[in-house]
């Protein structure tokens, strides 16, 4: 079972890895942070974050077609 520590550290882990792949994706991202990012990010965080932004922009796509087309 996991512990609220756990628990904690892992949604902090998932918040930075939304803003590294966030900023990644529009080409914000210095050289600097991101060999940070490659240093203490795990992979799991990164695939739940861009999981998260996908399922977004998918959404704001979609209201976006409706809005223009209804």
């Amino acid at each position: 079972m996991d512990t609220p520590n756990r628990q904690a550290g892992f949604l902090r882990g998932t918040l930075r890895a939304l803003g590294a792949v966030a900023t990644a994706m529009v080409g914000l991202r210095r050289a600097k942070d991101r060999e940070k990012d490659f240093a203490t990010l795990k992979p799991v965080h990164v695939v739940v974050a861009g999981v998260i932004i996908a399922a977004i922009i998918i959404t704001a796509l979609i209201l976006l077609v409706n809005r223009i087309a209804g």
